[in-house]
């Protein structure tokens, strides 16, 4: 299996992993430089989703040594990079969640697209 397409899957569901988790009152999460309060309003149930799938599916195809079927390779199309309920179409909630999903939706992005060139490598 293409090894960079499972790291990209990897470092897509990192990405979403920090909106995964709800965070107990008064918790506090480290934003780079210092630890600051952490907003119970930070959980996405849809972050939350796709980094356990792309988690999943990085974990299934690591351990796959042949190559994907043409059939493997439409859902992953499909799933991936379809049209409405894809990766492809999820983002942050920029307007609740505020600068962080901002930035993280611009790291989407570049890495969706790293994904299809991957993808299209395959």
């Amino acid at each position: 299996m293409t090894t960079a397409f499972v790291k990209a899957l990897e470092e897509t569901a990192r990405v979403l992993a920090r909106f995964a988790e709800p965070a107990p009152a008064g918790a506090r999460r480290w934003d780079g430089t210092a630890y600051v309060a952490a907003s119970a309003s930070t959980f996405e149930p849809y972050a939350a989703k796709w980094s356990s799938a792309l988690t999943a599916l990085a974990g299934i195809l690591e351990g796959h040594d042949a190559p994907l079927s043409e059939r493997q390779k439409q859902f992953l199309d499909r799933f991936l990079f379809g049209g409405m309920g894809s990766l492809n179409d999820f983002a942050l909630d920029e307007g609740r969640l505020g600068a962080d999903a901002n930035q993280a939706n611009q790291e989407l992005d570049r890495l969706r697209s790293e994904l299809f060139a991957q993808f299209q490598g395959l």
